[in-house]
Protein backbone atom coordinates (compact mmCIF):
# COMPACT_ATOMS: atom_id res chain seq x y z
CA UNK A 1 0.00 0.00 0.00
CA UNK A 2 1.18 3.58 -0.96
CA UNK A 3 0.49 7.17 -0.96
CA UNK A 4 2.14 9.95 -2.46
CA UNK A 5 1.37 13.69 -2.92
CA UNK A 6 2.23 16.16 -6.19
CA UNK A 7 2.79 19.70 -4.83
CA UNK A 8 2.70 22.19 -7.61
CA UNK A 9 4.89 25.34 -7.39
CA UNK A 10 3.18 29.00 -8.56
CA UNK A 11 -0.66 27.71 -6.50
CA UNK A 12 0.52 25.70 -3.63
CA UNK A 13 -1.77 22.55 -5.80
CA UNK A 14 -2.04 19.64 -3.84
CA UNK A 15 -2.67 16.10 -5.69
CA UNK A 16 -2.56 12.63 -4.44
CA UNK A 17 -2.00 8.98 -5.61
CA UNK A 18 -3.01 6.43 -3.63
CA UNK A 19 -3.04 2.58 -4.21
CA UNK A 20 -1.76 -1.33 -3.73
CA UNK A 21 -1.64 -4.66 -5.77
CA UNK A 22 -1.21 -3.08 -9.02
CA UNK A 23 -3.81 0.05 -9.43
CA UNK A 24 -3.60 3.32 -8.29
CA UNK A 25 -5.93 6.13 -8.01
CA UNK A 26 -5.07 10.18 -8.28
CA UNK A 27 -6.93 12.32 -6.65
CA UNK A 28 -6.91 16.17 -8.08
CA UNK A 29 -4.67 15.87 -11.41
CA UNK A 30 -2.75 18.57 -12.58
CA UNK A 31 -1.67 19.16 -16.24
CA UNK A 32 1.53 17.81 -15.53
CA UNK A 33 0.52 14.52 -15.86
CA UNK A 34 4.27 13.12 -16.11
CA UNK A 35 4.64 13.59 -12.15
CA UNK A 36 1.66 10.97 -11.86
CA UNK A 37 3.22 8.36 -14.71
CA UNK A 38 6.52 8.56 -12.96
CA UNK A 39 4.81 7.29 -10.10
CA UNK A 40 2.81 4.35 -10.89
CA UNK A 41 6.19 3.41 -12.65
CA UNK A 42 7.67 3.05 -9.34
CA UNK A 43 5.25 1.33 -7.78
CA UNK A 44 4.81 -0.78 -10.69
CA UNK A 45 1.10 0.15 -10.73
CA UNK A 46 -1.56 1.19 -13.25
CA UNK A 47 -3.96 4.59 -12.50
CA UNK A 48 -7.56 3.17 -13.10
CA UNK A 49 -9.19 5.73 -10.92
CA UNK A 50 -9.07 9.64 -11.10
CA UNK A 51 -11.56 11.77 -8.61
CA UNK A 52 -12.05 15.13 -9.37
CA UNK A 53 -12.86 16.81 -5.62
CA UNK A 54 -14.64 20.13 -7.19
CA UNK A 55 -14.22 22.28 -10.47
CA UNK A 56 -10.96 24.72 -9.74
CA UNK A 57 -10.65 27.88 -10.69
CA UNK A 58 -6.98 28.37 -10.47
CA UNK A 59 -5.54 26.22 -12.71
CA UNK A 60 -6.95 23.51 -15.69
CA UNK A 61 -7.56 19.92 -14.44
CA UNK A 62 -5.50 17.26 -15.96
CA UNK A 63 -7.75 14.50 -15.46
CA UNK A 64 -8.84 14.26 -18.92
CA UNK A 65 -5.25 14.13 -19.99
CA UNK A 66 -4.15 11.85 -17.92
CA UNK A 67 -6.71 9.18 -18.38
CA UNK A 68 -6.73 9.93 -22.21
CA UNK A 69 -2.58 8.60 -21.40
CA UNK A 70 -4.03 5.59 -18.77
CA UNK A 71 -7.35 4.62 -19.82
CA UNK A 72 -8.81 5.76 -15.94
CA UNK A 73 -12.38 6.41 -15.59
CA UNK A 74 -12.83 10.17 -14.15
CA UNK A 75 -15.12 11.12 -11.19
CA UNK A 76 -16.65 14.56 -9.84
CA UNK A 77 -19.43 15.74 -7.77
CA UNK A 78 -23.16 15.63 -9.15
CA UNK A 79 -24.09 19.36 -8.13
CA UNK A 80 -21.48 20.73 -10.68
CA UNK A 81 -22.64 24.70 -11.84
CA UNK A 82 -22.56 22.48 -15.38
CA UNK A 83 -21.79 18.95 -16.22
CA UNK A 84 -18.48 18.15 -16.45
CA UNK A 85 -18.35 17.00 -19.53
CA UNK A 86 -15.70 14.65 -19.42
CA UNK A 87 -16.58 12.88 -15.89
CA UNK A 88 -18.96 10.44 -14.20
CA UNK A 89 -21.12 11.89 -11.36
CA UNK A 90 -20.41 10.55 -8.25
CA UNK A 91 -22.18 10.74 -4.67
CA UNK A 92 -22.30 10.51 -1.03
CA UNK A 93 -21.53 6.96 -0.03
CA UNK A 94 -20.08 5.83 -3.63
CA UNK A 95 -16.69 3.66 -2.58
CA UNK A 96 -13.97 2.86 -5.01
CA UNK A 97 -12.00 -0.08 -4.33
CA UNK A 98 -8.18 0.20 -5.39
CA UNK A 99 -6.44 -2.69 -4.10
CA UNK A 100 -6.42 -2.62 -0.42
CA UNK A 101 -7.59 0.37 -0.17
CA UNK A 102 -11.00 1.51 -0.10
CA UNK A 103 -11.91 5.29 -0.98
CA UNK A 104 -15.03 6.60 -0.03
CA UNK A 105 -16.70 9.20 -0.90
CA UNK A 106 -18.50 12.46 1.32
CA UNK A 107 -20.71 15.08 -0.21
CA UNK A 108 -19.02 18.22 1.46
CA UNK A 109 -20.58 21.70 -0.37
CA UNK A 110 -19.85 25.31 0.51
CA UNK A 111 -16.82 25.93 -1.42
CA UNK A 112 -18.40 24.90 -4.62
CA UNK A 113 -22.07 22.81 -4.98
CA UNK A 114 -19.96 19.57 -6.01
CA UNK A 115 -17.20 19.71 -3.88
CA UNK A 116 -16.85 16.10 -2.57
CA UNK A 117 -13.86 14.60 -0.02
CA UNK A 118 -12.30 11.18 -0.22
CA UNK A 119 -12.15 9.09 2.90
CA UNK A 120 -9.60 6.50 2.54
CA UNK A 121 -10.26 2.98 4.18
CA UNK A 122 -7.48 1.01 5.10
CA UNK A 123 -9.30 -2.61 4.38
CA UNK A 124 -5.80 -4.69 5.75
CA UNK A 125 -6.85 -2.99 9.54
CA UNK A 126 -10.20 -4.00 9.78
CA UNK A 127 -11.54 -0.91 7.48
CA UNK A 128 -10.13 1.60 9.23
CA UNK A 129 -10.34 4.78 7.87
CA UNK A 130 -6.86 6.72 7.87
CA UNK A 131 -7.10 9.86 6.03
CA UNK A 132 -9.66 12.08 4.85
CA UNK A 133 -8.59 14.11 0.77
CA UNK A 134 -10.64 17.45 1.93
CA UNK A 135 -10.11 19.14 -1.72
CA UNK A 136 -10.97 22.90 -0.76
CA UNK A 137 -13.08 22.19 1.98
CA UNK A 138 -11.08 22.22 4.71
CA UNK A 139 -7.60 23.34 5.01
CA UNK A 140 -4.45 23.65 7.50
CA UNK A 141 -5.25 26.14 10.01
CA UNK A 142 -8.18 27.72 7.29
CA UNK A 143 -11.42 26.68 5.38
CA UNK A 144 -12.50 27.31 2.07
CA UNK A 145 -13.96 30.34 0.48
CA UNK A 146 -17.67 30.70 -0.27
CA UNK A 147 -17.94 33.68 -2.28
CA UNK A 148 -17.87 32.09 -6.01
CA UNK A 149 -22.22 32.60 -5.39
CA UNK A 150 -22.62 36.05 -4.91
CA UNK A 151 -25.84 35.73 -4.56
CA UNK A 152 -25.91 32.73 -2.56
CA UNK A 153 -23.34 33.70 0.05
CA UNK A 154 -25.48 32.69 3.16
CA UNK A 155 -26.50 29.28 1.87
CA UNK A 156 -22.98 28.46 0.54
CA UNK A 157 -21.79 29.55 4.07
CA UNK A 158 -24.17 27.57 5.89
CA UNK A 159 -23.33 24.60 3.49
CA UNK A 160 -19.90 24.69 4.63
CA UNK A 161 -20.42 24.78 7.76
CA UNK A 162 -22.63 21.46 7.53
CA UNK A 163 -19.86 19.70 5.54
CA UNK A 164 -17.43 20.60 8.02
CA UNK A 165 -19.19 19.51 10.86
CA UNK A 166 -19.45 16.07 8.78
CA UNK A 167 -15.76 15.89 8.70
CA UNK A 168 -15.15 16.82 12.38
CA UNK A 169 -17.35 13.96 13.46
CA UNK A 170 -14.95 11.42 11.18
CA UNK A 171 -12.49 11.27 14.68
CA UNK A 172 -9.54 13.24 15.52
CA UNK A 173 -6.93 10.78 14.41
CA UNK A 174 -8.03 11.14 10.71
CA UNK A 175 -5.00 12.82 8.45
CA UNK A 176 -6.08 15.48 6.57
CA UNK A 177 -4.85 15.96 3.08
CA UNK A 178 -6.31 19.68 1.43
CA UNK A 179 -5.93 20.39 -1.94
CA UNK A 180 -4.54 23.51 -1.37
CA UNK A 181 -1.22 24.91 0.68
CA UNK A 182 -0.34 28.29 2.31
CA UNK A 183 0.52 31.20 -0.98
CA UNK A 184 -3.04 29.49 -2.67
CA UNK A 185 -5.69 32.41 -3.81
CA UNK A 186 -8.17 29.29 -2.09
CA UNK A 187 -8.06 30.72 1.25
CA UNK A 188 -6.06 32.79 3.32
CA UNK A 189 -4.25 32.21 6.53
CA UNK A 190 -3.06 28.52 5.67
CA UNK A 191 0.03 27.34 7.86
CA UNK A 192 2.99 26.48 5.83
CA UNK A 193 1.94 22.53 6.70
CA UNK A 194 0.92 20.24 4.14
CA UNK A 195 -1.44 18.29 6.25
CA UNK A 196 -3.06 17.70 9.60
CA UNK A 197 -5.20 16.31 11.42
CA UNK A 198 -8.82 16.29 12.50
CA UNK A 199 -8.30 16.68 15.96
CA UNK A 200 -5.56 19.30 15.18
CA UNK A 201 -8.37 21.29 13.24
CA UNK A 202 -10.77 21.46 15.93
CA UNK A 203 -8.75 22.94 18.21
CA UNK A 204 -6.89 25.35 15.94
CA UNK A 205 -8.47 26.20 12.78
CA UNK A 206 -10.12 29.53 13.08
CA UNK A 207 -13.00 27.70 11.40
CA UNK A 208 -13.91 25.42 13.83
CA UNK A 209 -13.55 27.80 16.79
CA UNK A 210 -16.90 29.52 15.81
CA UNK A 211 -20.10 29.42 18.34
CA UNK A 212 -22.68 28.64 16.19
CA UNK A 213 -23.41 28.13 12.44
CA UNK A 214 -24.93 31.75 12.70
CA UNK A 215 -21.32 32.85 13.78
CA UNK A 216 -19.90 30.92 10.99
CA UNK A 217 -21.81 32.30 8.38
CA UNK A 218 -21.15 35.96 9.74
CA UNK A 219 -17.44 35.44 9.84
CA UNK A 220 -17.69 34.22 5.99
CA UNK A 221 -19.38 37.00 4.77
CA UNK A 222 -17.18 39.06 6.66
CA UNK A 223 -14.20 38.24 4.60
CA UNK A 224 -12.60 39.45 1.39
CA UNK A 225 -11.72 37.59 -1.69
CA UNK A 226 -10.26 38.08 -5.29
CA UNK A 227 -11.28 36.35 -7.90
CA UNK A 228 -8.87 36.73 -10.84
CA UNK A 229 -10.16 37.57 -14.42
CA UNK A 230 -8.74 34.04 -15.71
CA UNK A 231 -10.93 32.04 -13.38
CA UNK A 232 -13.56 32.21 -15.67
CA UNK A 233 -11.50 30.36 -18.85
CA UNK A 234 -10.28 27.78 -16.09
CA UNK A 235 -13.98 27.48 -15.02
CA UNK A 236 -14.90 26.45 -18.90
CA UNK A 237 -11.96 24.53 -19.23
CA UNK A 238 -12.47 22.44 -16.49
CA UNK A 239 -16.06 21.67 -17.72
CA UNK A 240 -15.01 20.45 -21.02
CA UNK A 241 -11.64 19.45 -20.26
CA UNK A 242 -7.91 19.43 -21.83
CA UNK A 243 -6.75 16.41 -23.22
CA UNK A 244 -3.09 17.80 -23.93
CA UNK A 245 -0.27 17.96 -20.92
CA UNK A 246 2.20 20.10 -20.40
CA UNK A 247 4.80 19.12 -22.69
CA UNK A 248 8.05 17.92 -22.06
CA UNK A 249 9.57 21.14 -23.11
CA UNK A 250 7.73 23.98 -22.36
CA UNK A 251 9.60 27.11 -23.61
CA UNK A 252 12.71 27.34 -26.05
CA UNK A 253 15.08 30.77 -26.47
CA UNK A 254 13.62 33.12 -28.89
CA UNK A 255 15.18 32.72 -32.46
CA UNK A 256 17.94 35.69 -33.23
CA UNK A 257 16.02 37.40 -35.91
CA UNK A 258 12.64 37.93 -33.19
CA UNK A 259 14.92 39.38 -29.82
CA UNK A 260 15.15 42.84 -32.04
CA UNK A 261 11.32 43.17 -31.97
CA UNK A 262 10.87 41.70 -28.64
CA UNK A 263 13.66 43.96 -26.78
CA UNK A 264 12.15 47.08 -28.17
CA UNK A 265 8.54 47.98 -26.25
CA UNK A 266 7.34 50.02 -29.45
CA UNK A 267 8.08 47.00 -31.74
CA UNK A 268 7.03 44.51 -29.29
CA UNK A 269 4.53 41.72 -30.69
CA UNK A 270 3.22 41.10 -27.58
CA UNK A 271 3.87 40.90 -23.22
CA UNK A 272 7.26 40.20 -22.13
CA UNK A 273 7.90 38.88 -18.55
CA UNK A 274 10.92 39.51 -16.20
CA UNK A 275 10.64 36.38 -14.17
CA UNK A 276 14.01 36.88 -12.64
CA UNK A 277 14.02 38.15 -9.15
CA UNK A 278 12.82 41.68 -8.19
CA UNK A 279 16.22 42.83 -7.20
CA UNK A 280 17.84 42.02 -10.98
CA UNK A 281 14.50 43.73 -12.70
CA UNK A 282 15.14 46.72 -10.64
CA UNK A 283 19.08 47.07 -11.37
CA UNK A 284 18.32 46.33 -14.86
CA UNK A 285 15.59 45.55 -17.04
CA UNK A 286 14.07 45.79 -20.72
CA UNK A 287 11.60 48.87 -20.75
CA UNK A 288 8.11 47.81 -20.69
CA UNK A 289 8.24 44.29 -19.44
CA UNK A 290 6.34 43.13 -16.32
CA UNK A 291 8.33 41.68 -13.21
CA UNK A 292 6.44 38.81 -12.38
CA UNK A 293 9.49 36.18 -10.73
CA UNK A 294 8.47 32.94 -9.10
CA UNK A 295 4.88 32.57 -7.01
CA UNK A 296 4.02 35.99 -8.29
CA UNK A 297 3.74 34.77 -11.92
CA UNK A 298 0.90 32.11 -10.89
CA UNK A 299 -0.54 34.60 -8.11
CA UNK A 300 -1.10 37.68 -10.62
CA UNK A 301 -0.09 36.75 -13.88
CA UNK A 302 -4.09 36.29 -14.62
CA UNK A 303 -4.53 40.06 -13.52
CA UNK A 304 -2.31 41.08 -16.36
CA UNK A 305 -2.48 38.72 -19.11
CA UNK A 306 -4.98 38.00 -21.74
CA UNK A 307 -5.51 34.83 -23.73
CA UNK A 308 -5.34 36.31 -27.20
CA UNK A 309 -1.36 38.05 -26.58
CA UNK A 310 1.71 36.84 -27.25
CA UNK A 311 3.78 36.33 -24.54
CA UNK A 312 7.60 35.97 -23.93
CA UNK A 313 9.90 35.73 -20.98
CA UNK A 314 13.07 37.17 -19.48
CA UNK A 315 14.96 35.03 -17.83
CA UNK A 316 18.01 33.18 -15.89
CA UNK A 317 18.24 30.27 -17.66
CA UNK A 318 16.04 27.96 -19.65
CA UNK A 319 14.99 26.04 -16.68
CA UNK A 320 13.83 28.80 -15.26
CA UNK A 321 12.14 30.15 -18.40
CA UNK A 322 10.66 26.78 -18.51
CA UNK A 323 9.36 26.61 -15.16
CA UNK A 324 8.03 29.46 -15.63
CA UNK A 325 5.90 28.38 -18.85
CA UNK A 326 4.81 25.69 -17.29
CA UNK A 327 3.25 27.96 -14.48
CA UNK A 328 1.83 29.72 -17.69
CA UNK A 329 0.32 26.49 -18.85
CA UNK A 330 -1.00 25.33 -16.25
CA UNK A 331 -3.60 28.73 -16.25
CA UNK A 332 -4.16 28.06 -19.81
CA UNK A 333 -1.67 30.86 -21.31
CA UNK A 334 0.11 29.07 -24.40
CA UNK A 335 1.19 31.06 -26.69
CA UNK A 336 4.77 31.50 -25.67
CA UNK A 337 6.84 32.66 -28.01
CA UNK A 338 10.23 31.79 -26.05
CA UNK A 339 12.80 33.14 -23.90
CA UNK A 340 15.82 35.24 -23.96
CA UNK A 341 18.29 35.89 -21.00
CA UNK A 342 20.89 38.89 -21.50
CA UNK A 343 19.71 42.68 -20.37
CA UNK A 344 22.31 44.59 -21.91
CA UNK A 345 23.51 47.37 -19.24
CA UNK A 346 22.55 50.87 -20.20
CA UNK A 347 25.45 52.71 -21.90
CA UNK A 348 23.58 56.22 -21.46
CA UNK A 349 22.13 58.40 -18.39
CA UNK A 350 18.44 58.56 -20.31
CA UNK A 351 19.01 54.31 -21.01
CA UNK A 352 19.80 53.99 -17.15
CA UNK A 353 16.56 55.76 -15.95
CA UNK A 354 14.76 53.95 -18.28
CA UNK A 355 16.17 50.29 -17.79
CA UNK A 356 16.22 51.07 -13.78
CA UNK A 357 13.71 51.09 -10.96
CA UNK A 358 14.36 53.18 -8.19
CA UNK A 359 13.59 52.45 -4.59
CA UNK A 360 13.63 54.46 -1.13
CA UNK A 361 14.12 52.98 2.24
CA UNK A 362 11.57 53.60 5.66
CA UNK A 363 13.18 56.54 6.74
CA UNK A 364 12.65 58.32 3.43
CA UNK A 365 9.45 57.46 3.20
CA UNK A 366 8.88 58.99 6.60
CA UNK A 367 10.62 62.35 5.94
CA UNK A 368 8.19 62.29 3.04
CA UNK A 369 5.08 61.74 5.03
CA UNK A 370 6.20 63.94 7.60
CA UNK A 371 6.85 66.82 5.09
CA UNK A 372 4.71 66.08 1.68
CA UNK A 373 5.32 67.38 -1.47
CA UNK A 374 1.97 68.05 -2.90
CA UNK A 375 2.44 65.58 -6.69
CA UNK A 376 4.10 63.09 -3.80
CA UNK A 377 1.41 60.08 -3.13
CA UNK A 378 2.86 56.82 -1.05
CA UNK A 379 0.58 53.71 -2.76
CA UNK A 380 -0.51 50.78 -1.59
CA UNK A 381 -1.36 47.41 -3.44
CA UNK A 382 -1.99 45.11 -0.69
CA UNK A 383 -4.56 42.70 -0.24
CA UNK A 384 -8.00 44.52 1.53
CA UNK A 385 -7.04 41.90 4.82
CA UNK A 386 -3.68 43.52 5.03
CA UNK A 387 -4.59 46.95 4.70
CA UNK A 388 -7.00 46.62 7.65
CA UNK A 389 -4.53 44.90 9.76
CA UNK A 390 -1.63 47.06 9.84
CA UNK A 391 -2.89 50.17 7.56
CA UNK A 392 -0.18 52.74 6.04
CA UNK A 393 -2.21 55.94 7.00
CA UNK A 394 -1.17 58.02 4.78
CA UNK A 395 -1.68 55.56 1.64
CA UNK A 396 -3.57 55.51 -1.02
CA UNK A 397 -4.60 51.53 -1.26
CA UNK A 398 -5.26 50.22 -4.79
CA UNK A 399 -4.75 46.06 -4.50
CA UNK A 400 -2.12 44.96 -7.08
CA UNK A 401 -4.44 42.79 -9.28
CA UNK A 402 -7.11 46.09 -9.79
CA UNK A 403 -4.09 47.96 -10.71
CA UNK A 404 -4.83 47.15 -14.92
CA UNK A 405 -8.34 48.48 -14.70
CA UNK A 406 -8.07 51.25 -11.52
CA UNK A 407 -4.09 52.76 -13.11
CA UNK A 408 -6.61 55.27 -15.21
CA UNK A 409 -7.27 56.93 -11.95
CA UNK A 410 -4.08 57.82 -11.18
CA UNK A 411 -2.08 61.06 -12.37
CA UNK A 412 0.60 60.33 -14.58
CA UNK A 413 2.21 64.03 -13.77
CA UNK A 414 2.60 62.74 -9.37
CA UNK A 415 5.70 60.64 -8.01
CA UNK A 416 4.33 57.27 -6.51
CA UNK A 417 5.90 55.32 -3.95
CA UNK A 418 5.06 51.64 -4.11
CA UNK A 419 4.50 49.63 -1.01
CA UNK A 420 3.13 46.27 -0.11
CA UNK A 421 4.09 43.94 2.79
CA UNK A 422 8.14 43.36 1.91
CA UNK A 423 8.32 44.98 -1.15
CA UNK A 424 7.95 42.88 -3.68
CA UNK A 425 4.57 43.52 -4.84
CA UNK A 426 5.60 46.89 -5.04
CA UNK A 427 8.27 46.15 -7.83
CA UNK A 428 5.61 44.23 -9.78
CA UNK A 429 3.36 47.11 -9.34
CA UNK A 430 6.18 49.55 -10.01
CA UNK A 431 7.01 47.87 -13.35
CA UNK A 432 3.03 47.47 -14.53
CA UNK A 433 2.40 51.32 -14.18
CA UNK A 434 6.91 52.13 -15.92
CA UNK A 435 5.20 49.86 -18.91
CA UNK A 436 1.88 52.37 -18.48
CA UNK A 437 3.99 55.11 -19.15
CA UNK A 438 4.16 56.60 -15.21
CA UNK A 439 7.81 58.21 -15.34
CA UNK A 440 8.06 58.85 -11.14
CA UNK A 441 7.34 56.02 -9.86
CA UNK A 442 10.00 54.32 -7.09
CA UNK A 443 9.81 50.78 -4.72
CA UNK A 444 9.44 50.58 -0.90
CA UNK A 445 11.90 48.27 0.17
CA UNK A 446 10.99 46.24 2.78
CA UNK A 447 7.73 48.01 2.97
CA UNK A 448 5.52 47.54 6.04
CA UNK A 449 8.03 44.67 7.24
CA UNK A 450 10.63 47.56 7.40
CA UNK A 451 8.47 50.30 8.04
CA UNK A 452 7.44 48.08 11.30
CA UNK A 453 10.92 48.02 12.03
CA UNK A 454 11.49 51.52 11.83
CA UNK A 455 8.97 52.38 13.73
CA UNK A 456 9.90 50.70 16.72
CA UNK A 457 13.35 51.70 16.44
CA UNK A 458 12.56 55.85 16.19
Amino acid sequence: MFFESVKTPGIAHLSYLIGSDGEACVIDPQLDTQHYLALAGKHECRITTIIETHRNEDFISGAVALANQTGAEIYHGKDADEPIEYAHKTVNGDKFEIGKWTLEVIATPGHTKDSICVLAIDNEQDGQPIGVFTGDTLFVSEVGRTDFYPEEKEKMAGQLYDSLQTLANLGDDIIVYPAHGAGSVCGSGMAAREFTTIGIEKRQNPGYQCTSKKAFIERKLKENHYIAPYFSKMEQSNVTGMDTPIPAVACQKLAPDALPAWQKSAERPGILIDVRSHAQFRDCHYPGSLNLPGGLLSAYGGWFLDYSTPIALVADSHQQATESAEQLWRMGYQQISGYLTMVPKPDTVEAYQRQHVKSVTADKVDERIKAPRANWQLLDVRKQEEVENNEFKQAKHIYLGYLPEMHHQLDKSRHYTLACGSGKRATVAASYLLAQGFDNVDVFIGSMQAWQSYQQGA
